[in-house]
């Protein structure tokens, strides 16, 4: 609130860097007091106890410092640093109380974990599972174990933690709201709320006046919830502002326990529910069955759920292996690449991710320490060790259940499991201490030995975690976030719409027109929440900054009944007329001579049917001129709106539909009357499209919708000037710097821009402006250099062939010889895998064969199924290796066009060893020009 602009961000992200400082420090006291729980005192030990006791602490917290996922989390500006923060303050305040247990007052420190889970819940629910562990702590401190107690133990945390969530979270502030409607307006919200804390300060004054010490401690506890959980009224306070940023639009009740409901997620199944069937490929809705895991009716999901026989298979192949251990295996063995869905990787073997960035191995090291420290810690202390196990199984497998995700996540989520691996990492610390343990029993009073043993530990575990991950996760000197948001709003002219698609191509936007005020003429449009009511209404009523509402003629129930149900869509063609006249009345006048009301000379142009009123005149006053005349656009845009798959019909006809945004699409499009300008981001999903490319004018990194249908190329008509225009008016701060990481997204989306250079490039061939063309292919490789870790070597390639054909020897040869490299590099890796592919189903056909034979009809159907699933992966690969083959092929096209002959040889000799004769290269100049034909390439 009170920090310069020009500090906001570093601010933001100095939160999660010293919520996460702390983590690691608690961590550090919490191996410390953990080993004391068994050791006794430090004062009471000897010096080899005491070098274990610290050692393990310090082993403990620098090995999580340098894990991949808490790393990524206390560089990155969002919530989980803090949460697991508070979640390692929680763990550590309940060791805190077990200490003083038996101590007069010990209590505050129960009420004082009380106040961090109402505070933790204003973060993120994680801290509230760390409940199970201070339970435990506090049941093995004050009784003796028998099933009897435990069981009950075990009902009083549940009933504890339903008590806090759903009840206090959700249904509390839900019967708030509804208690107006109830009492017939006699009690409102607030008079509720109030109430009911009135009723909580009572029980706790007469507890306390009666002497009843364990109600008034649980009265006291829960109060500290809720005083804890009340930093979430800044949430609707807020809101009230209308602020230009109001995600859910939480200034009501009924909003804010929809916003803490997460409603517009929607819910997943947990115990029962419909799901896949394997015979038919689809949902099947008329049956249910006990824990339902593919449940999802997407289309992608659906043919992912395709490669499993059952819900368990999935649950176990899926969701804990690929979506848990695998990022359990990330931060204790190594990860192989920053490519999403790649697995582990300890360092033992080769992997064509070798030269990643992210690429780090840890020789199992970290993960056997934890292993051999859970072990050392149940042996000496089962009571905490049990404590730390249901902390490690709550926050990550627990999760797992829970969440019940679907296949094909935008990201990786290893964040949601930070808990997990901080429990885990305790047991690593613990592995150090048990370490200095064998050798006081082995050696004595060795201490040369204990410290020399800690510092080759320390530095083959943290020291070389730290080695193996630091440019991977160094952000520094990276701007290509800001920077791409201020391309992409330099990108739209005046007043405009841009529609973009998810968080990446949003967020940095609304960071800069808020906090640095640039360009808030625009009005950014996210797709996804443009499936939301609350978003809708927003758009259709507020105004932001220079920004005056859209043209969104829908009531409130409209807009509840378009977003509450998806219909079938009838795919058909869409007309919407242009009307000229309008348009060059709006465009001609002074912005300034709309005030209260436009000109009745405007106002009379008006089609046929539209009546003037404040949402036509909000149009008015943002209307802005196309780069071409009004006369030369088309009377009406037409176009085929074929909608989103939605499956095929019991007779196999494959059925559309439309999603709320796509029809809120529509609704702007309809009412803008082309006066306002429409852009799509070129990020925006092909669905998401419309099929409206014919009319697309591509300018700089984004759409222009111009009614105007033109021969276009993928990425619409280029007008060379304006998108000319556009790119120079881009920033790209050290996108040259070697130094600097790019992980892949990063990379995808600088592929994203390099095609906006090819395309100018191809418009000026085009006009047979060779010149033009080669000035904006080098200036876009000077701002982008290529780099030995690209996401598509397709885009290297091209722009090597572009080179030639505008007659730039050197660097055409340059960029040739630095690609082939590369892509024989992976060629062989895509070899080794085809072949193994291949192998391994050759070797099940023989597996079939055998288990017919003997009449193992259930093992050979299980056996098919496995191979149908090869077959599919050999078929991907047999894909990527011609796919890199015919790259391949263009690059030694340059080599031929530019008389190097030997070189283009040895390309082809390369390629023959390498796919052993299965796939070759032209021999000769002619061979290649024919195959750049077959391309659709042209000389």
């Amino acid at each position: 609130m009170f920090v310069p602009a020009d500090y906001v961000a570093l601010s933001v992200n100095m939160i999660s860097v010293i919520a996460s400082s702390f983590t690691i420090m608690l961590l550090y006291l919490i191996v410390v007091h953990l080993v004391q729980e068994w050791r006794g005192p430090a004062d009471e030990m000897d010096m080899m106890d005491k070098i274990g006791l610290y050692g393990g602490g310090l082993f403990a917290a620098l090995t999580f410092t340098v894990t991949h996922t808490h790393w990524f989390n206390a560089v990155e500006a969002e919530m989980y640093a803090s949460s697991m923060c508070l979640t390692a303050l929680v763990v550590w305040l309940a060791l805190r109380w077990s200490a003083h247990h038996d101590q007069p007052y010990s209590e505050r420190w129960l009420v004082l974990i009380a106040y961090i889970f109402g505070i933790g819940i204003g973060v993120h629910l994680l801290n509230l599972l760390a409940l199970f562990f201070v339970a435990l702590i506090f049941y093995f401190k004050k009784f003796t174990f028998t099933l009897k107690s435990f069981a009950i133990l075990i009902a009083v945390s549940v009933a504890g933690f339903l008590s806090i969530y759903p009840l206090t979270i959700i249904l509390i502030p839900n019967f708030s709201g509804q208690i107006g409607s109830m009492t017939y307006g006699l009690i409102g919200p607030f008079t509720f709320i109030f109430l009911f804390g009135a009723a909580i300060a009572y029980g706790i004054y007469y507890t306390h006046k009666k002497g009843h010490r364990i109600a008034n401690l649980i009265l006291l506890s829960y109060a500290m919830i809720l005083i804890g959980y009340s930093s979430y009224a800044l949430i609707i306070i807020r809101s009230q502002a209308n602020p230009a940023i109001d995600q859910n639009d939480p200034s009501t009740v009924e909003a804010f326990v929809s916003y803490l409901s997460r409603d517009q997620y929607g819910t997943s199944p947990l115990l029962s529910g419909s799901t896949f069937d394997n015979r038919t490929g689809n949902i099947d809705r008329n049956s249910e069955t006990l824990f339902p895991r593919r449940h999802s009716s997407q289309p992608i999901h659906l043919q992912y759920y395709r490669n499993f026989d059952s819900d368990f298979e999935y649950f176990i192949d899926y969701q804990v292996n690929h979506m848990y251990m695998r990022y359990l295996f990330w931060n204790f063995i190594g990860r192989e690449a920053d490519i999403q869905d790649t697995g582990w990787y300890a360092g033992f073997t080769d992997t064509r991710h070798s030269n990643n960035p992210a690429n780090s191995g840890y020789f199992f090291l970290p993960l056997i320490f934890g292993l051999l420290g859970m072990m050392y810690h149940f042996r000496n202390d089962p009571r905490r060790a049990l404590s730390v196990m249901a902390l490690f199984i709550l926050t990550g497998l627990a999760i797992i259940f829970y969440l019940n995700q679907t296949p094909a996540e935008p990201r990786e989520r290893d964040y949601a499991y930070v808990g997990s691996f901080f429990a885990f990492t305790i047991w690593v610390g613990l592995g150090a201490t048990g370490l200095i343990e064998l050798i006081k029993n082995s050696l004595g009073q060795s201490k040369n030995v204990a410290f020399a043993s800690l510092g080759v530990v320390f530095l083959a575990v943290p020291g070389w975690m730290l080695q193996e991950n630091w440019h991977a996760h160094d952000r520094s000197e990276r701007y290509v976030a800001r920077d791409y948001a201020y391309n992409l709003l330099q990108s739209v002219e005046e007043n405009a719409i841009l529609f973009t698609n998810g968080d990446n191509d949003t967020f940095p936007l609304w960071y800069l027109q808020e906090v640095e005020g640039i360009r808030t003429d625009v009005r950014v449009v996210n797709l996804s929440l443009l499936n939301t009511d609350w978003y809708i209404r927003q758009l259709r009523d507020r105004t932001t900054h220079e920004s005056l509402p859209l043209a969104i003629d829908l009531t409130d129930e409209e807009i509840d009944e378009m977003t509450s149900q998806l219909e079938l869509h009838n795919p058909a063609e869409i007309s919407l007329p242009v009307p000229k006249e309008l348009l060059k009345s709006a465009f001609e006048a002074d912005p300034d001579t709309f005030g209260e009301s436009a000109d009745t000379s405007i106002i009379n142009r008006l089609p046929a049917g539209v009546d003037y009123n404040e949402m036509i005149h909000n149009q008015l006053a943002m209307a802005t001129p196309y780069s071409m005349p009004v006369d030369s656009l088309d009377n009406e845009v037409t176009f085929f709106l074929e909608g989103r798959s939605a499956g095929s019909d019991q007779q196999g006809n494959e059925r559309f539909y439309l999603q709320t945004q796509d029809k809120m699409v529509l609704e702007l499009l309809q009412n803008n009357l082309w006066l306002r300008p429409i852009y799509f981001a070129n990020t925006v999903s092909r669905d998401g499209l419309l099929g409206l490319d014919n009319y697309f004018q591509f300018e700089g990194k984004a759409f222009r919708i111009v009614p105007k249908a033109r021969e276009t190329g993928p990425f619409g008509y280029v007008d060379t000037d304006v998108h000319a225009d556009r790119l120079s008016k881009f920033q790209f701060t050290l996108w040259d710097s070697p130094d600097v990481y790019f992980d892949e997204n990063i990379r995808r989306m600088l592929g994203n821009y390099r095609y906006g250079f090819t395309q100018l490039a191809d418009a000026f061939i085009d006009k047979n402006d060779p010149e033009s063309a080669a000035y904006w292919l080098k200036y876009g490789e000077d701002k982008i250099p290529f780099r030995e870790i690209e996401h598509d070597w397709t885009v290297a390639t091209l722009y090597a062939f572009r080179y030639m054909n505008v007659n730039e020897v050197e660097r055409a040869n340059q960029l040739a010889y630095f690609v082939s490299e590369r892509l024989r590099y992976y060629l062989k890796y895509d070899m080794e895998k085809l072949n193994s592919l291949e192998e391994r189903i050759s070797n099940l056909d023989e597996e079939i064969q055998m288990a017919r034979a003997r009449a193992r009809t259930d093992e050979a159907r299980n056996l098919q199924a496995q191979r149908e699933r090869l077959l599919s992966q050999r078929e991907s690969a047999i894909e990527d290796v011609s796919f890199a083959v015919s790259r391949l092929s263009i690059l030694q096209n340059i080599f031929f066009e530019h008389d190097d002959e030997e070189t283009a040889e040895l390309l082809r000799l390369d390629v023959q060893f390498i796919t052993d004769g299965r796939l070759e290269l032209p021999d000769s100049i002619e061979a290649s020009r024919e195959r750049i034909q077959m391309f659709g390439l042209t000389n």
